[in-house]
């Protein structure tokens, strides 16, 4: 019966019959089990109780293929793909190996740094806080006094920081970190990121490797020039890595307008990707007028009705 309502709530047919709509998901961190200090981040076993779901209800496309299809209005009905944002060791070792458990293969765009630095600017904002001495009791940023006299309150400081150090250019994005990082006598080496060798792995095994910028700048406060070499350097390096194209792109942050524009579409087109994805939220239905600017949608339901159902309901949007 449930099968039946899924089947139902999700029928996306075009005026001539033909599959059209195409569900992208996309995730971030996960985390091997419920972390107080990262309370936002998808535990494990949620995780892959949502793959079995996607298993189970859906069809679950490698992304190149399902954007091929598509194009030939070939899409098998409730056709999904998974897509991973960033390039965190958590990638590897959750995402990656639950996908090969249940035979599916997901899109993973990596921020470069990451790969000299050992993590992006957020985590060192997260490894700096947490690794505080206990003396360390306020910090002082861009006007403000934080209070991290508490574990509680680092939890929440760590989610306010990032927030207010994300939307600065480049330059005072990296200021602002140092300065964290003195402040809470942080020197330590990060080391929470995918490496060149499981980049290498997962392509062989079919994973579909993307580019997330170099640094992971929030593109509309960088100069065009900045903007294209962020973009044009995460594909070098990767396809340095995989030695391959590399041909799908997805926006650090993602929200059309506000992180990224139409220049920034055009430069992503000029440095020959095939597609590109942002974090808006909806379906992809013309690959034509939004093959550039990709809108992904999942669901954040803990159980299979409401994860199911909600999922299955996307593909009625336009």
């Amino acid at each position: 019966m449930f099968n039946w309502i899924i089947r139902k709530c999700a029928s996306h047919w075009s005026y001539d019959g033909k599959i059209t709509k195409l569900n992208i998901l996309t995730y971030h961190r996960v985390g091997e089990s419920y972390s107080a200090k990262n309370p936002k981040s998808i535990y494990w076993d949620l995780f892959k109780q949502q793959i079995k779901w996607l298993n189970k209800y859906f069809t679950v496309l490698p992304l190149p293929l399902a954007l091929e299809l598509q194009a030939r209005n070939e899409l098998p009905p409730r056709a999904v793909c998974i897509t991973i944002d960033d390039g965190y060791r958590d990638s590897y070792d959750f995402i990656y190996k639950t996908l090969l458990d249940e035979g599916i293969t997901g899109a993973f765009f990596i921020s470069t740094q990451g790969l000299i630095k050992g993590g992006l600017w957020d985590e060192e904002i997260y490894a700096a806080i947490f690794n505080a001495p206990d003396e360390v009791t306020e910090l002082y940023l861009q006007g403000k006094l934080f209070d991290i006299s508490s574990f509680e309150k680092r939890v929440d400081v760590r989610y306010q920081l990032v927030e207010s150090t994300k939307y600065l250019p480049l330059k005072q994005r990296e200021a602002a970190v140092e300065s964290i990082k003195q402040q809470t006598q942080f020197n330590k080496t990060i080391d929470k990121f995918l490496s060149a060798e499981q980049i290498k792995e997962m392509h062989a095994s079919g994973m579909t490797i993307g580019a997330h910028t170099h640094s992971h700048p929030i593109l509309n406060k960088e100069s065009n020039s900045v903007a294209l070499l962020e973009i044009k350097q995460s594909k070098e390096i990767l396809e340095n890595i995989i030695e391959q194209q590399v041909e799908f792109f997805a926006y650090p942050n993602g929200k059309y307008e506000q992180d990224f524009n139409a220049q920034h579409v055009e430069m992503v087109k000029s440095l020959g990707f095939k597609a590109a994805f942002s974090t808006d939220w909806g379906i992809l239905s013309d690959q034509k007028s939004e093959g550039y600017k990709i809108k992904r949608f999942t669901p954040w339901d803990e159980t299979e009705l409401r994860f199911a159902l909600r999922l299955a309901l996307n593909y009625r949007k336009k």
